[in-house]
């Protein structure tokens, strides 16, 4: 079943959130299940929204790749995970998404690693 995940994390930084991404290399080598990557800054931190084909493919993400990768960065921050099958998803300008991407503040390239 297709499942929405959303992870609220407290207190995460622009520079801590790039360097978590680029030291798991998601971008260029994105794990199988995932189909969807949304993060945006919070008065809290950072929310994550991602769109996974499954939620065991979401586990075995967090424990493979996000938990080495915060521990080997000293990352430690309060997440509150939520996984909810999907009911629908829209997306009629996906063709631009990718043009999109590198004019974002997050993008690959945009800030100095921790």
């Amino acid at each position: 079943m297709t499942v929405v995940t959303t992870l609220d994390i407290t207190g995460m930084s622009s520079e801590e959130y790039r360097a978590v991404l680029d030291y798991m290399g998601v971008e260029t080598q994105p794990a199988a299940g995932i189909y969807l990557h949304v993060a945006y800054q919070t008065d809290f931190g950072y929310r994550i929204i991602e769109i996974w084909d499954r939620k065991e493919g979401f586990d075995e993400f967090l424990e493979k790749r996000l938990a080495p990768a915060t521990k080997a960065l000293g990352i430690n921050r309060g997440t509150v995970i939520t996984v909810t099958p999907l009911h629908n998803f829209f997306a009629p300008r996906l063709g631009e998404l990718s043009g999109l991407v590198s004019s974002l503040p997050g993008a690959p390239g945009t800030l100095d690693p921790v």
